[in-house]
C-alpha cells in the first residue's frame, strides 16, 4: 500500500480519514491531526527514556533501547490496539511526528501481523503546515472572521449557528477544546 505524499493531504482531511497517532501522549496532547486517535509505539515514559539514550549514547543504542523497552508483552498489546483501530476503521492512516522511525515501525509490526497500512510522509509536521498554508492561502482569497472570547461565552454555539449561513472552521471543536494543532501563528 503506498504511502500518503502531499498532494493527497487535501483529499485525506476532506474525507475526514481516520488517523492513527503513533506519538507519545504528551505529543498528542499538545497538537494533533483532525479524525486522529492516539495509540503511541511508546508511552511518555517510554520515550522520555530514549531521547535521554539518543542525547547521550546516540542512535543505535537509542533503538536498542527502544526495542527492548516495547518487547515481548507491551508489543504485543500495543499491535493489538492499532489492530483493533484498524478493524474499526479499516482505512485508517499511520503518522508519527516527521513520519519517520515510529510510524514505520508501527507500519512493520503491522504488515508482520498481516495488516498493510500507509503512513503520512512528513507526518505530523508536514499534515500541519499543509493546513496551516491551506488556512493561509484560504484567508487571501476570502475576509474571515476570527471569533474569540473566554471560556464558557458561547462561541461553539455561535460558530455552530453560523453554519447554517457561512463556512466555518472550529478550530476549539477539531483541537477537541485541549490545544490546537496550529499552534501560535506567526
Amino acid at each position: 500500500m503506498s504511502d500518503i505524499e502531499e498532494t493527497a493531504f487535501e483529499n485525506l482531511f476532506l474525507t475526514g480519514t481516520p488517523l492513527i497517532d503513533v506519538r507519545a501522549e504528551v505529543e498528542f496532547t499538545q497538537g494533533s491531526l483532525p479524525n486522529s486517535v492516539n495509540f503511541p509505539i511508546m508511552n511518555n515514559e517510554e520515550r522520555a527514556k530514549v531521547g535521554t539514550a539518543y542525547k547521550v549514547s546516540g542512535r543505535e543504542t537509542a533503538m536498542a533501547l527502544g526495542h527492548q523497552l516495547v518487547s515481548g508483552a507491551v508489543k504485543t498489546a500495543r499491535i493489538e490496539a492499532w489492530l483493533q483501530q484498524i478493524r474499526l476503521h479499516p482505512n485508517a492512516i499511520l503518522y508519527c511526528f516527521r513520519g519517520g522511525l515510529r510510524s514505520q515501525i508501527t507500519q512493520q509490526w503491522l504488515k508482520e501481523a498481516g495488516v498493510d497500512r500507509p503512513l503520512i510522509v512528513g507526518g505530523y509536521k508536514k499534515a500541519r503546515q499543509f493546513l496551516r498554508d491551506s488556512i493561509d492561502q484560504a484567508s487571501a482569497e476570502r475576509e474571515l472572521l476570527i471569533l474569540s472570547g473566554p471560556t464558557g461565552s458561547a462561541k461553539t454555539r455561535i460558530i455552530d449557528s453560523a453554519r447554517k449561513f457561512y463556512p466555518a472552521v472550529d478550530l476549539e471543536a477539531i483541537a477537541r477544546h485541549r490545544g490546537s494543532a496550529f499552534g501560535a501563528w506567526p
